[in-house]
């Protein structure tokens, strides 16, 4: 990198974020974040067109199976966001071998999102979507290219393709959707998507790094609104109601935790990357992940009650550290400071083992939560220790795999918390469809 290393003083790191836990969540908390855009999606009905990219619509009853549409359509979308941020600031940063290790990730990603696609309305219809869905990630990486050259003219001329892209793209949906989601709704969502990552962008050369990551925060945040609709778009029955399963309080906490784990694993990716390279942008990364833990700590507070969440934030606060710690030591080639933050990481995942299957009333077992963390601790060091050798393949896979294991991660928890309900008295119980969500 071309870019000056942050300045630090002894041990004081001025980005470290100051509480974290990676736990529980109310997703009625965690979908109301002030100041975040919604995607603009809604599954509002619009006359029928002519079908080029319509498959027989699939009709899942089977309320499981439509929320694993609704997870998976978001995962993989909340996924793109991200990527598509990294490839834009690659040609900013000048370096060529990372923009190639980016654009690999994001074609993994595609073939993901076509694949689900596909499986929801047949392949002929995931490969025009393939077709249509590349169009704009080429219009956005022709302008991150042309915005880190100056190039005034080819950034307008790339922003001209990606507005025709939004209407485009909004028509050819409804069709795909049979018109359950309106063209004037998913254009409007897709135009908000395209101008979060533009924004992101923008900000990002302008070198007001704390907006560049708010839009990717946004970005990232809109498209689990997006994934939501097109499910369910995909999943309604013949009357327009949703399977049972679709949005119950699992379904919420699944989406939810899967956002909020999502996003934590990401934003660890940009700080620790930021600090190994001295990028200017490692504070803004670094307060970007504390937004995202304060989001976190927010939205549990009322569930797992103020000693099991003073205990929680104490332990992932002392992960935090640590693993900023071992950025820095990268940095400094320390090797003896890299050994000493392994160790720490090395307690975290017990620690968390010793307090997450009594708050799940032993639904989930210790070994199943420390063997899950264990892995995302060592996908962050692998990760970064990669890129600080200019090892961007291997980084890129390393943090694919952990954005997807994050999700795993989020499942255990649903777990956790609803083995924490089943295992309480019940208030606002399934006699009230309350649930879990029905206790305060």
């Amino acid at each position: 990198m071309t870019h000056q290393r942050t300045p630090r003083c002894g041990r004081h790191y001025p980005w470290r974020p100051t509480t974290a836990l990676l736990l529980a969540v109310i997703c009625s908390a965690c979908t109301s974040n002030a100041g975040h855009v919604s995607s603009g999606v809604t599954a509002t009905p619009s006359p029928k067109h002519s079908h080029t990219m319509t498959q027989p619509h699939m009709s899942t009853t089977a309320g499981h199976d439509a929320a694993d549409v609704r997870l998976l359509l978001e995962q993989v979308l909340g996924h793109h966001a991200i990527l598509m941020v990294r490839l834009m600031r690659g040609p900013v940063d000048k370096e060529p071998k990372f923009v190639d290790a980016a654009q690999d990730a994001l074609a993994r990603n595609t073939d993901e999102l076509v694949g689900a696609v596909s499986a929801v309305y047949g392949k002929s219809a995931g490969q025009a979507f393939r077709e249509l869905w590349n169009e704009h990630v080429d219009a956005l990486k022709a302008y991150s290219v042309a915005l880190a050259d100056g190039d005034e003219s080819a950034m307008k001329k790339a922003m001209d393709t990606l507005d025709a892209y939004a209407a485009k793209y909004g028509e050819a949906v409804s069709q795909l959707t049979q018109g359950r989601l309106s063209t004037a709704a998913v254009t409007k969502g897709v135009a908000e998507h395209i101008h979060h990552l533009v924004a992101a962008a923008d900000a990002y050369a302008a070198k007001d790094y704390d907006e560049a990551f708010a839009m990717e925060r946004m970005a990232y945040e809109g498209m689990f609104g997006t994934g939501k609709a097109l499910a369910g778009a995909a999943t309604e029955g013949s009357s327009g109601e949703l399977p049972a399963g679709f949005d119950n309080p699992p379904a919420q906490l699944r989406s939810a935790l899967g956002r909020l784990l999502g996003e934590h694993v990401e934003l660890a990716f940009d700080a620790t990357r930021a600090v190994v390279t001295g990028n200017p942008s490692a504070n803004a990364a670094a307060q970007a992940l504390d937004g995202n833990t304060q989001d976190i700590i927010t939205a549990m507070r009322s569930v797992l009650g103020a000693r099991a969440a003073a205990r929680f934030s104490q332990v992932w606060a002392g992960h935090i550290d640590a693993l900023v710690a071992f950025a820095v030591a990268v940095a400094d080639k320390d090797a003896a400071a890299q050994s000493a933050a392994r160790t720490r990481l090395d307690k975290f995942p017990e620690q968390l083992g010793d307090v997450l299957p009594s708050a799940s009333h032993g639904a989930v077992s210790a070994t199943t939560v420390i063997d899950a963390l264990h892995e995302h601790d060592q996908q962050l060091l692998q990760q970064v220790t990669s890129y600080a050798a200019g090892d961007y393949v291997t980084s890129h896979a390393i943090a694919y795999d952990g954005y997807l294991h994050m999700h795993d991660i989020a499942s255990t928890l649903a777990d956790v918390l609803e083995g924490r309900a089943a295992g309480d008295s019940p208030r606002g119980g399934a006699a009230t469809g309350g649930g879990w969500l029905g206790r305060r």
